[in-house]
């Protein structure tokens, strides 16, 4: 965000819109919940006219995105479908560097290379997240991101990466880009003109935060302990008993893919705790209750582990 600060860009009513503190953007352990990403988003939308909201290359106003899409709509298939997207960006959005490298049976999306790419590591990251769950939208099929390259060293949220694209990315690369099998090129365009506005209508939602990838181990597990009821503690051996594997076999495919059962089970109770304490109607005692917690301390403690700030942090002001 720092070049839409260099620009001018006020982002403080955006914030208190989205009920997020300013001293949470200097917190790399801070939290904010989907709700709240989308409102920020919107209300900087409004603020500045601007689709980038200030990070991008030029100022991008809004309405480009669907003027860009709806130039595309009408093709037969994706292959022709992200030639034109990627034409319209140039002209619209400054990213000359976009560009597509097609192969027999993999094909490649390069961003850059450009100095204020380099600044400007969300620039990437969302143009990147865009494309790719908008093209997924548009044949109706989830494309697999089969790598990822990123121009930068690896920062200390990485390990959040494969919630974003799927997999774990490669940093240091010499450009950023994504790659995917080239089979979904030849795949029909099925949405039609109403379902766009629609789908536009409703962003940022399902362009940033929809994940809908293909299952691995551990998005498997995330799932089964999300579905447990608010009562019932799930256990490393449910869950396996449910998988239809040993214990130690899943620890060993879920060490394999980077966690472990104790790491999403934190996660996810992190952000059901962060997720209600932003709206408010529980008590710090009745919460800590429902996650399972032996008492209120001992929620507190974890919870300052998870983010590196208190439970009050997060209520929402007045």
């Amino acid at each position: 965000m720092e070049s839409a600060l260099r620009r001018g860009v006020d982002f403080s009513a955006a914030l208190r819109d989205a009920q997020i503190s300013e001293e949470m953007l200097d917190e790399d352990a801070a939290r904010v919940t989907t709700d709240q990403a989308n409102r920020l988003i919107q209300a900087l939308w409004e603020a500045t006219d601007d689709e980038l909201f200030g990070i991008g290359p030029k100022p991008v106003p809004r309405g480009t995105f669907r003027m860009m899409t709806l130039g595309l709509i009408h093709v037969a298939d994706l292959r022709t479908a992200i030639r034109r997207l990627i034409e319209f960006s140039k002209i619209a959005t400054g990213f000359e560097a976009v560009e597509m490298d097609i192969g027999d049976t993999v094909t490649r999306l390069y961003v850059g290379p450009a100095s204020h790419l380099h600044t400007d590591h969300l620039v990437v990251d969302v143009i990147l997240a865009v494309f790719h769950r908008f093209w997924s939208w548009l044949i109706g099929e989830q494309i697999v991101i089969d790598a990822v390259e990123l121009p930068w060293t690896a920062p200390p949220h990485a390990d959040e990466y494969p919630l974003i694209y799927g997999v774990t990315p490669a940093f240091e690369a010499a450009r950023a880009a994504m790659t995917f099998s080239s089979r979904y090129l030849s795949a029909p365009v099925i949405r039609s003109e109403a379902e766009l506005i629609e789908f536009i209508r409703t962003s940022p939602n399902d362009l940033l935060f929809r994940q809908n990838y293909q299952p691995t181990t551990s998005s498997r597990v995330r799932k089964m302990i999300e579905r447990r009821k608010a009562d019932n503690a799930v256990t490393v051996d449910d869950i396996a008993k449910r998988l239809m594997v040993s214990a130690q076999h899943l620890r060993r495919l879920l060490r394999e893919e980077g966690t472990s059962f104790r790491e999403i089970r934190e996660e996810i109770l992190r952000d059901e705790a962060i997720a209600s304490l932003v709206r408010g109607d529980e008590t710090v005692e009745d919460l800590s209750d429902r996650l399972g917690f032996s008492e209120p301390s001992a929620f507190r403690r974890a919870f300052r582990r998870w983010t590196g700030n208190p439970p009050g942090w997060y209520r929402p002001a007045g």
